[in-house]
C-alpha cells in the first residue's frame, strides 16, 4: 500500500497490490531491497528493506533481520525488526526476537518473546 494514510485493520491482506510476493510452497534465502509492498506466504531466510508494507500471512515464515514501514504479521517470525510506523501481530502471530517500531499492535493471542523498544524511534 502506497499511501502514508494507511489505519491498521483497514486493509485487508487480500486487497493490497503486492509486486513481491514469495509463495507458499516456495523456500528464499537472500536478500530483498524495494520501496514496495511485499507479501511472504512461504518460508524466507535474510534480509528485507523496504520503505513499504510487508504481510506475513500464516502459512508465512521469516527469520533473519527486516527493515520496513510496516509490518503485519499472522504467521510466524524471529530475528530483528524495525518498522519505522507500526507492527502488527495478529492473534496467529508469533515473534521471537527485538523490534524496534513507533507503534505495536499485539492482538489477543499473539506470542512475543523478545525486547521491543519504541522510545528510539519517536525522537
Amino acid at each position: 500500500m502506497a499511501n502514508n494514510d494507511y489505519e491498521m485493520g483497514s486493509t485487508s491482506v487480500d486487497s493490497v497490490i503486492v509486486e513481491t510476493a514469495i509463495g507458499v510452497d516456495t523456500v528464499f534465502k537472500g536478500s530483498i531491497t524495494t520501496n514496495k509492498p511485499i507479501r511472504i506466504d512461504g518460508h524466507y531466510e535474510g534480509e528485507i528493506n523496504s520503505d513499504n508494507l510487508i504481510i506475513i500471512t500464516e502459512t508465512g515464515y521469516f527469520n533473519g533481520d527486516m527493515k520496513c514501514r510496516e509490518l503485519q504479521l499472522q504467521g510466524k517470525g524471529e530475528g530483528t525488526v524495525i518498522c519505522t510506523s507500526l507492527m502488527q501481530l495478529s492473534a496467529t502471530g508469533s515473534f521471537k526476537g527485538n523490534i524496534a517500531t513507533k507503534d505495536i499492535v499485539l492482538v489477543t493471542g499473539s506470542q512475543l518473546d523478545g525486547q521491543i523498544d519504541m522510545a528510539s524511534l519517536r525522537k
